[in-house]
């Protein structure tokens, strides 16, 4: 190991494609983690094709190329984080990704990496959900500007923590997500838990009992309490709070809906109790949340 470089994060930010967007990059010089905040769409990268939708991360390795797709009738919403694996201590960290032709830090002795294959890890899965906080973090702090060199270097060694341990973890999944023999799908989660937790996501603006949850994953209530708590280590309920509550987040920094009806979207009736739970998940109340920041 280079003793005298480390990781460091280069790069944070949230982006809304339109409908049937296309962006495409030959070659860009970052370990490169995308999650969809909402939405789906396509993600190509060394030959292969992955589907994105609410919660999925995608890990594309050191000098990767990317074409991103989405959607026609519901494009989707990504966060991205860039770290650069190896990043020279003698030098700052420059909050700059190389990507365009002839970026003379292309050839930087001081940044590198290893190549390497995309790694798609599913979004009910407790690895997508930690890259996903982590990567929330990572956006607000360039959001505020107060992104300094021991952050983004703290931040590098967290994330490529995390691809190690979800490498080992999950495994990479096929392109298309496929499902085996036995039943779970290429990141090794049962296909019953995948289906319940896609039916929550796309269903927040709704009542959900856990009944209804687990009528989505075609199982008993208890088999359905069994496997959130085996695999994502949660109740049914509290999984189905968690949420709402990233969606709110979300809502509430990105969009220009009103409390009420972000509270609305994500399937409270009542404000001052969305108010009540939102501020006890996040600390402040969703009125004061994302205040300050640039509307497009």
């Amino acid at each position: 190991m280079d003793e005298a470089a480390g990781p460091a994060v280069v790069w944070a930010n949230w982006y809304r494609f339109r409908a049937r967007e296309r962006i495409h990059h030959d070659r860009v010089m970052s370990v490169c983690f995308l999650w969809a905040l909402g939405g789906t769409g396509t993600v190509r990268s060394h030959g292969r094709s992955f589907t994105l939708d609410a919660g999925a991360v995608l890990r594309l390795p050191w000098g990767h190329d990317v074409e991103y797709i989405a959607d026609d009738g519901s494009p989707f919403r990504l966060g991205t984080v860039h770290v650069v694996p190896r990043y020279g201590f003698d030098h700052p960290v420059l909050p700059v990704v190389a990507h365009q032709p002839g970026d003379p830090l292309y050839r930087s002795a001081d940044r590198s990496g290893d190549p390497g294959s995309p790694v798609f890890t599913p979004g009910s899965s407790v690895i997508a959900q930690r890259i996903a906080s982590l990567g929330r973090y990572a956006v607000e702090r360039f959001d505020d500007g107060a992104a300094d060199e021991t952050v983004l270097r703290a931040l590098g060694a967290l994330f490529l923590a995390e691809t190690v341990f979800g490498a080992e973890a999950v495994g990479v999944a096929g392109a298309t997500g496929g499902v085996g023999g036995d039943g779970l799908s290429g990141g090794a989660l049962p296909r019953a838990l995948e289906t319940m937790t896609t039916f929550v996501t796309r269903n927040l603006e709704r009542p959900l009992s856990v009944a209804d949850v687990a009528a989505a994953g075609d199982c008993s209530v208890s088999t359905a309490g069994r496997l959130f708590a085996a695999h994502l280590g949660t109740s049914v309920s509290s999984w189905v709070r968690g949420a709402r509550m990233r969606e709110a987040s979300e809502l509430l920094r990105t969009s220009g809906l009103r409390v009420g009806e972000v509270a609305r979207a994500v399937g409270f009736t009542d404000q001052l109790y969305f108010s009540r739970v939102f501020r006890n998940e996040y600390g402040v109340p969703p009125s004061r949340y994302g205040q300050g920041r640039i509307r497009p």
